[in-house]
Order: C-alpha cells, then structure tokens, then sequence
C-alpha cells in the first residue's frame, strides 16, 4: 500500500511541478500518459495520416488537464483521462463537419488501458515528449505562447482578447497558427 500512495504523491508533486510550468515535469506526465493517448486514438477507424493530429489533441486535453487539476475530486488519472478523451472526441466532432463520418461509441467510460511500461520505453518515451515538448515551444511566437497557455486554461476566445487587448478574430487566427505549427512539429519526417 506504500508504494501506491508514494506513486500517486509522486505523481501529484509532477502534475503540480508541470501546471508552474516545469517542463522536464510535463515530459515525465506526458511520457507516461503517452499509452493511454494511443489507446484512445486506436479506438477511432482513423486513417494513419490523421492519427498525429488525433494525439496531438490528446496531449492538448493533457496539458488542459494539467493546468485545471483539483486534487480534491478525484484522481489525476481519472480526471487525465476525461480531459483527454473529451478533447479527442472534440476532435472528431470537428473532423466529422468536415470528412467522413468516425464513431466514438466503441470507447467504454470504464475501461483504461494498463499504464505499465519497461523502463526502456519509459526512457525513450520522456526523450521523445522532451524533444517534441522543445520543439513546439520554440516554433511559437510570444504572443501565441500566451494565447496557447491561455486555450490551454479554457478561456473562450472572447475572453483571451479582453485580457490581450486584441480582437477575437486575432485570438481565432493564433490558434489556428498554433494548431497549423503543431501539426507541422508533430508530422513525422
């Protein structure tokens, strides 16, 4: 029992270490939720070059997660994973505007995917996330940085611009700029 309760302190003094803004402490959350990133994605009949844009999503739900964590309700998994899941099946609501239809219902709310892993995958999971975590900060300009931080907290974009000082359609035009950037950073070379 000690070494549950030391992994979830562990785990918490990570989550709260990312949401000050460690990134080394969102690389070691992201390397370990990576799985459970695949596992949803993998439940969509996704066509393999729409697969990173998927993941990307879910590690936007993480990041979401991690800025609005309350450790009073429920576990970081339990409330990682909702995160995750709605702004993957966001995702598809959006993708479903625009191509063929993807079905969601095959994903049970109960069922997790086991998030054990070999030291060896966990290793090159963190360089990967810390690679690809350097990566998409260095494309981003300032001001986009503080729009994306602030999409990340789930402010509206109305409200991003009155704390910016910028219209909504600028906010609008940033996001869409991140997500063309990340999209770009996460294509495979």
């Amino acid at each position: 029992m000690t070494d549950l309760n030391n992994e979830k302190l562990a785990e918490n003094d990570l989550v709260n270490s990312a949401k000050q803004g460690n990134a080394r402490a969102f690389e070691l959350l992201a390397a370990k939720y990576q799985r459970l990133l695949d596992w949803y994605v993998r439940q969509l009949n996704l066509p393999v070059s729409e697969k990173d844009d998927f993941i990307q999503e879910g590690l936007i739900g993480l990041l979401k997660a991690v800025r609005t964590y309350d450790s009073k309700s429920s576990s970081f998994l339990t409330y990682a994973s909702l995160c995750i899941k709605n702004s993957i099946i966001s995702a598809v609501r959006k993708y479903n505007k625009n191509f063929s239809t993807l079905s969601y219902d095959d994903i049970s709310d109960n069922t997790i995917p086991d998030m054990t892993s070999s030291p060896e995958s966990n290793i090159i999971d963190r360089e990967s996330v810390g690679i690809l975590y350097n990566k998409v900060f260095s494309v981003l300009s300032p001001y986009e940085l503080n729009v994306f931080e602030m999409y990340l907290s789930g402010m509206s974009y109305s409200d991003m611009a009155s704390k910016l000082n910028r219209e909504p359609k600028s906010v609008g035009n940033a996001v869409y700029r991140i997500k063309k950037k990340l999209k770009q950073t996460l294509k495979p070379s």
